[in-house]
C-alpha cells in the first residue's frame, strides 16, 4: 500500500514541474520532497495527519523526540512549536511526506461513533507517531486517488475524507484528538486559546485574560497550556513573533526594524537579541542571505 501511495507522490510532483518540492492536491492535502537532509530547525506545526512515505525525520517537542521513518504517521491534534530535521534524504531516494490538515468540525461531527473510545482515560500527546495500519493508508490511497480526478474530487472525495477522520480518531496516536471531542473539555480550551494568541500575537498578552477568554482559572491554563505545547504561553508568543519576523526578512524583504515592530516588538536591539538567540544568526545575517 505504501508504495501505491509513493507512486501517487511521485506522479503528483512531476507534474508540478519535475524537480518540484511541494504540490497541493487541495488547499488541505499536500505533498512534499526533499532531497536532502536539513539542519534542527524550529518550526510551527499545525492540527495535521502527516505519512513519511520514504526518507527520516527527528521531530522534538519539549523533551520528547519522535524519530519518523517510512510508514510512520504523525497525528498532530494543536497548533505547536516543534524541532525538526530530515534525517535521510538524497537525490536517489528523496524524502517524501504527505500531509493531510485535521478539520476539528469533522472530528466533532463523529463523535457518536467514537463514544466508547472518549469515555477511556489515556495519556495523550499534541504531537505523537505510530506506524500507519492498512485501513488508514487504504483509505488515505482511495482519498489520493479521488482527489485526482475533478468529478471523483467533488462527489466521492468529501466521503473519504470524513472516513481518514474516523481512522485517525481511532488510530492508538489520536488520543488528544478524541480529549477534544468536547467542546468544554480543557484540550479544546487550549486549541481556544492558541487561536486567540495567533490571531492577536502582535499584541501584549496577558495570561490572565487569556485564560478567562476560554473560562479557565490561571494557573490550570498554563498547566495545561505547557503540557500540550510544551512551553509557556509568553514563549509561545515569543516563538510566533520570531517565526512571522524570520518570514519578513527572509522571504519579504523587510528592514530588521520593519521587521521587529511588524510582528510587536517596540525595541529593535531587544528582537535583535531575541531572534540571534533563537535562531543563532543576527536578523540582519538573516536579511541577506
Amino acid at each position: 500500500m505504501i508504495e501505491s501511495l509513493i507512486n501517487k507522490v511521485r506522479d503528483a510532483l512531476r507534474k508540478n514541474g519535475g524537480e518540484s518540492a511541494l504540490y497541493c492536491f487541495s488547499e488541505d492535502v499536500f505533498c512534499i520532497r526533499e532531497a536532502s537532509t536539513s539542519e534542527l530547525n524550529e518550526t510551527l506545526y499545525e492540527p495535521a495527519l502527516c505519512v513519511v512515505l520514504q526518507g527520516a525525520k527527528q521531530t522534538t517537542l519539549d523533551d520528547r523526540t519522535l524519530r519518523l521513518a517510512a510508514s510512520d504517521s504523525v497525528i498532530i491534534s494543536h497548533h505547536v512549536p516543534v524541532y525538526a530535521k530530515i534525517t535521510r534524504a538524497s537525490v536517489e531516494v528523496p524524502y517524501l511526506a504527505l500531509i493531510i490538515k485535521i478539520n476539528l468540525k469533522i472530528i466533532r461531527s463523529l463523535s457518536s461513533d467514537i463514544e466508547q473510545i472518549t469515555s477511556k482515560q489515556e495519556r495523550a500527546f499534541s504531537v505523537d507517531a505510530e506506524k500507519a495500519d492498512s485501513a488508514m493508508l487504504d483509505t488515505i490511497d482511495r482519498f489520493i486517488t479521488a482527489m485526482e480526478d475533478p468529478i471523483e474530487a467533488e462527489l466521492i472525495a468529501p466521503a473519504l475524507f470524513k472516513e481518514l477522520h474516523l481512522r485517525v480518531l481511532r488510530a492508538p496516536h489520536g488520543g488528544m484528538l478524541r480529549q477534544m471531542v468536547p467542546s468544554n473539555s480543557a484540550a479544546s480550551n487550549i486549541a481556544r486559546a492558541i487561536k486567540y494568541m495567533r490571531d492577536n500575537y502582535r499584541a501584549g498578552l496577558l495570561i490572565t485574560d487569556v485564560a478567562r477568554k476560554v473560562d479557565m482559572s490561571e494557573s490550570s491554563f498554563y498547566q495545561k497550556f505547557r503540557e500540550i505545547t510544551g512551553t509557556t504561553p509568553h514563549q509561545y508568543q515569543k516563538t510566533l513573533r520570531l517565526i512571522e519576523a524570520h518570514a519578513l526578512l527572509s522571504l519579504e524583504g523587510y528592514s530588521v526594524s520593519a521587521a521587529a515592530f511588524a510582528v510587536g516588538y517596540e525595541s529593535a536591539n531587544h528582537f535583535s537579541r531575541d531572534f540571534s538567540k533563537k535562531f543563532g544568526l543576527p536578523p540582519k545575517e538573516v536579511q541577506k542571505r
